[in-house]
């Protein structure tokens, strides 16, 4: 649930590893924190980056769906199943005890993933970028991607997704063609 999540969303994993239940409402996403690690190596919530990352986002209805069965099969895990605990902030990515997870961990997890698929590990951040570019593929403007993702700027997004796909390139040029074509 946590890789489609990330894809869905291209929230930074120390965001999405932050988020409660109540920070959803409905297809919006509000995001105002994250998880780091303190001095002794404990799990803390923290601010974010920057003004810029604290921000809501709206999901779509088949994310939206697969949250509300996640949720509903997390507490059948905790209700029946003695090992697995609940977190009393009502975090939505947990590990079986009730705590947070660490982006550590879930790097670990999927790297094992990936190892046994036979594909290259290219790190949690990829889902970040590929939701980015798809976005970006789509149609959307550069504006709207730069808010969903909470940079500072617009020239970081550009800066960071505009030279990566071809498609965007081809799109725009057929967008010419066809303006002069008239």
């Amino acid at each position: 649930m946590l890789m489609l999540f990330l894809s869905k969303t291209g929230l930074r994993i120390s965001e999405a590893l932050a988020l409660r239940w109540s920070d959803i409402d409905g297809d919006k996403v509000t995001i105002d924190k994250q998880t780091r690690r303190d001095d002794n190596n404990n799990v803390i919530l923290t601010t974010l980056k920057n003004a810029s990352s604290y921000r809501s986002i709206k999901i779509d209805q088949d994310l939206v769906r697969e949250l509300k069965k996640f949720k509903l099969k997390q507490n059948e895990l905790i209700l029946g199943n003695k090992r697995f605990a609940k977190n009393e902030d009502s975090i939505i990515f947990q590990n079986y005890h009730g705590h947070y997870l660490t982006p550590s961990i879930v790097r670990e997890m999927i790297q094992k993933y990936c190892k046994k698929a036979g594909v290259e590990y290219k790190g949690t951040h990829v889902f970040r970028h590929t939701h980015a570019v798809l976005l970006l593929e789509s149609g959307a403007s550069l504006k709207y991607v730069s808010n969903r993702l909470g940079h500072k700027t617009i020239k970081t997004t550009a800066d960071t997704y505009l030279d990566i796909t071809e498609k965007i390139e081809e799109d725009e040029l057929q967008k010419f063609a066809s303006y002069t074509k008239r």
